[in-house]
């Protein structure tokens, strides 16, 4: 995404687990509403498949990846167990355990009064009842399991002869060990290893090394004139199917053997390839931790054709010749990317059709394991910042959203083996992360390679740092940070996260492929490309943003930033200019018109308060001015300001009134119709002049009635209030600006809210298919914002949300406050859907006013605040609605701010990041 319009990143910016993970319209075609998972490795389904027959050596010692045939005990090519020299200890430990048994059993007499005691001692020792036969079973397992463990190379420190490994692996710690030491020792001690077999060949090697030598041998008994070639499977090898550290690498192998398996049978070599990964998890552990373990086996084809013309025998043969001959014969790459993918004169990739073969392998085995993943892990109740979170049942699995940040390295070119490594690894500024994962989030992991915990410099210091700023910026989220260790949770997590932000690195490039939206990759570009990610076709590029990399701050993308985390100061030499020229009426101005001013307190409290940003000191929110307004109502061509909503928003939307000088003759009288317009005068512009305008509507609906004081026409009991907006909305001849609101008239209703929320996105979207100049308008949707409990015994403001979130509210008694702030995540979940439709929409992006964290922290200024007075007495306490002026204003300084940046956006061209 390249940006043309760059400023300083914002200011202060400073410091910057059990994870719940949502697939979010991702997985076939269809998003499952699935939540939740520990952050436990819970085993995914595998696809069974009947074994061949194995020859006894195999048996014994079980394939290191070794091919065999289907029906035969014959063993071609590549064994994988022990040479025939190697098969003497086991005859001579038979022999030894013979001649114990023959002299210990020498004859019938001696051999009947052993058996005879045995049982007698047996008799004893056997439990009397179910219970005591259920403990003395799992006492037997138990034993058994500690006696397998003790046994264990890794408990016992025996160590078997070591094999000629990859120079890829074995190369990575060359001091910490001597001549025998190599990186399968890392897998726990418990690879069985052999010898290098007489051909050269070792068992650690991936298989599409191994079916190249075979492939080669077909290909010259093809030309030579053999026309059928009988079945030769190929295994994948312990070695990388139980790589802990480098599960991309480990699947790139995996799906280069599938490759070679796709393009020789084209040709009827009959080189077959299945991973079998499953035959490597034995003994008691049920520990399958890695991702490739879970892959399908054999891989999933079946709804990708083969591309004709792709690989055909001369290309195939050089293809496997290239690979043996390289230094590396076990790098996938040497199958996938034979030429590269890099044109390093234009700094161009090409990824050619091996790879382009591949990728719809890829994410479709992934999606596959992402679905099986969701449907074993344990759903856990939502964790709900609210103290009677119980009555949230009914939302448990629709409110769940989970944003995952996932740190690596570059590379994978470290292994938890070694002592020292070279991790390189870059952090990004949390700006950034502020900009992608939405503030709706319900859970926000932080996960984090063991590899880059270890060894990247600053990695597990950025991670703390997150955990701490992510807590203050999504206060009511569910924040966790965790090492992950099992690659097979972490690559799940990634896939079915709703959002997935990485900086650079090889970790999420296969779980962003398998994704679908709210993907940010961040990937190196310059001076040259450092991974293919950027070089895949538009379908895949199409469901994932790759950002510019160094993040570039853009004048304009402090709406993302602006009053998330902040606080409010005392500031008397500010109050006179948050003051109205001429007092309001009614209940509204109240307070105000009762208040008599000392020279102590010259202003009523609740106006003597300032909105300061904690972190972002560039993004601040200043007092709004006519003129400013003007300009910025000028700047876009909008000729109105149209509030549509509730009381709250009358409340706003006379707020603004009075702070430009217009709020004489608006009527609070019950008995009066609630809707006003306002023109307001702009000297020196364009636009010479705007409207504003108020329409009442409690539910955003038009259940096509008119209301009419003292008879209200909506809501589940006919009491709410529901004038007509979107005909004078559509009809308007210019450009406006729309605010609007729905959500305290909803209480639980939480079915309504959604279906009706849906339902004005969709106005919005026919609307503007009806008059082409609607799609240029500016639309905000302002957050709901929860009333205060008690708010006659405040006189003060909170410092922090953590002051506030003790006294939260809810049920019927409190109007259902504590249902707003999910009501506002789902509102911004819809507007995030509806600013990525930018193909198939006719209506412009809504943008989001979120005076939300302002507010909460203002339980002083209320119609029933202790400043109101007696004379201001309303029964019942009104402890929603704020008295004017007070802290609704800076809902309308705030508005003007955003306002701006949007209009930076325009003037300048640049591409705006949608909401989040």
């Amino acid at each position: 995404m390249s940006r043309n319009s760059k400023s300083d990143p914002p200011a202060d910016e400073r410091g910057s687990g059990r994870i719940s993970f949502h697939l979010q319209k991702q997985l076939q075609n269809d998003p499952p509403s699935v939540d939740d998972a520990d952050c436990s490795t819970v085993p995914m389904g595998t696809t069974s498949h009947a074994r061949p027959t194995l020859p006894p050596s195999v048996l014994r010692n079980p394939g290191r990846g070794g091919a065999y045939t289907n029906n035969e005990s014959k063993v071609h090519g590549i064994n994988g167990g022990f040479a025939p020299s190697n098969n003497e200890h086991i005859e001579l430990r038979s022999r030894r355990i013979s001649a114990r048994r023959r002299a210990q059993f020498g004859s019938d007499e001696n051999r009947n009064r052993w058996m005879h005691a045995a049982a007698d001692k047996l008799a004893d020792w056997m439990p009397r009842t179910p219970k005591a036969m259920v403990v003395a079973f799992c006492a037997l397992l138990g034993v058994a399991c500690i006696a397998r463990i003790a046994s264990h190379p890794a408990v016992t420190g025996a160590l078997g002869s070591a094999g000629s490994v990859s120079q890829r692996k074995l190369q990575k710690n060359p001091v910490s060990g001597g001549a025998n030491s190599d990186f399968l020792d890392d897998f726990d001690q418990r690879r069985r290893r052999a010898a290098d077999l007489p051909d050269g060949t070792v068992f650690s090697e991936p298989a599409h090394t191994r079916m190249c030598r075979s492939i080669i041998d077909r290909l010259d008994a093809y030309d030579a004139g053999t026309t059928s070639f009988e079945r030769l499977i190929f295994t994948e090898s312990e070695y990388v199917c139980r790589d802990p550290d480098s599960p991309y690498t480990s699947v790139l192998n995996m799906f280069a053997a599938q490759l070679l398996h796709e393009a020789n049978n084209q040709l009827g070599l009959n080189v077959d390839y299945t991973h079998r990964c499953a035959k490597w998890e034995r003994f008691c552990s049920g520990n399958m931790t890695t991702v490739q373990f879970h892959l399908p086996d054999p891989l999933s084809m079946n709804a990708y054709a083969w591309q004709d013309g792709c690989i055909d025998a001369t290309v195939l043969r050089n293809l496997c010749t290239d690979s043996l001959a390289s230094a590396d014969p076990t790098n996938p790459d040497n199958i996938l990317f034979p030429s590269g993918y890099l044109d390093t004169d234009t700094n161009t990739c090409n990824l050619g059709c091996y790879f382009n073969q591949v990728l719809p392998w890829i994410r479709n085995n992934l999606r596959i394991v992402a679905t099986d993943w969701l449907n074993t892990v344990e759903s856990r109740a939502l964790t709900f910042w609210l103290r009677n979170a119980a009555e949230f049942s009914h939302r448990e699995k629709d409110d769940m959203e989970v944003s995952v940040v996932s740190l690596s390295c570059a590379d994978e070119g470290c292994d938890m083996t070694q002592d020292s490594c070279v991790c390189e690894f870059t952090p990004l500024p949390n700006w950034v992360y502020a900009m992608h994962i939405p503030r709706s989030s319900t859970n926000v992991a932080i996960v984090v390679s063991p590899t880059c915990a270890k060894f990247g410099e600053g990695c597990t210091l950025h991670a703390q740092e997150l955990y701490h700023f992510f807590h203050t910026l999504y206060p009511r989220a569910d924040i966790t940070y965790n090492v992950i260790t099992s690659t097979s949770s972490w690559y799940m997590r990634m896939i079915t996260a709703d959002v997935l932000v990485c900086p650079p690195g090889e970790g999420c490039l296969l779980p962003a492929i398998a994704r679908d939206a709210y993907t940010y990759i961040y990937e190196k570009t310059s001076p040259t490309v450092s991974t293919w990610l950027t070089c895949t076709p538009d379908n895949y590029l199409t469901r994932m943003t790759v950002p510019t990399y160094p993040p570039v701050f853009v004048q304009g993308d402090c709406r993302h930033l602006r009053a998330r985390i902040g606080a409010w100061s005392n500031d008397m030499a500010l109050a006179p200019s948050l003051q109205y020229s001429s007092p309001v009426d009614g209940y509204l101005g109240c307070a105000d018109s009762n208040f008599v001013a000392t020279a102590e307190d010259p202003y009523r409290p609740p106006t003597t308060y300032r909105w300061d940003e904690s972190v972002w000191a560039t993004c601040p929110v200043t007092v709004m001015t006519k003129n400013e307004l003007c300009s910025q109502m000028d700047r876009l061509g909008l000729s109105r300001i149209l509030f549509v909503g509730d009381h709250t928003t009358m409340t706003q939307a006379i707020s603004l009134a009075s702070i430009l000088g217009q709020n004489n003759d608006i009527s609070l009288d019950t008995n009066v119709v609630p809707n006003f317009t306002k023109t307001i005068t702009c000297d020196g512009t364009a636009i010479g002049s705007f409207e504003l305008s108020y329409i009442r509507n409690d539910r955003l609906e038009e259940p096509g009635t008119t209301p009419s004081p003292g008879f209200p026409n909506c809501g589940p009991t006919n009491e709410q209030y529901c004038y007509p907006w979107s005909t004078d909305y559509s009809s308007f001849a210019g450009k406006q600006l729309l605010i609007v609101n729905t959500g305290y008239h909803w209480a639980d209703d939480w079915q309504g809210y959604i279906t009706n929320f849906q339902n004005f996105v969709g106005k919005i979207d026919e609307v503007a298919g009806a008059n082409a100049i609607r799609a240029n308008d500016v639309i905000m949707f302002r957050t709901s914002v929860p009333g205060h409990k008690e708010c006659d015994l405040h006189n003060g403001v909170y410092a922090h949300y953590g002051e506030y979130c003790p006294r939260i509210v809810n049920g019927a008694f409190w109007h259902w406050w504590g249902e707003l702030p999910p009501y506002n995540d789902y509102a911004i979940r819809i507007i995030n859907e509806w600013n990525l439709l930018n193909t198939v929409k006719n209506g412009p992006n809504i943008e989001l006013l979120d005076p939300w964290l302002m507010s909460v922290l203002r339980p002083d200024g209320h119609l029933s605040g202790s400043d109101a007075g007696p004379s201001c007495a309303l029964d019942p306490k009104e402890c929603m609605l704020y008295s004017l002026p007070g802290p609704v204003d800076w809902w309308n300084h705030l508005l003007v701010q955003q306002l701006a940046d949007v209009g930076t956006h325009v003037e300048n061209s640049s591409p705006m990041q949608v909401w989040r």
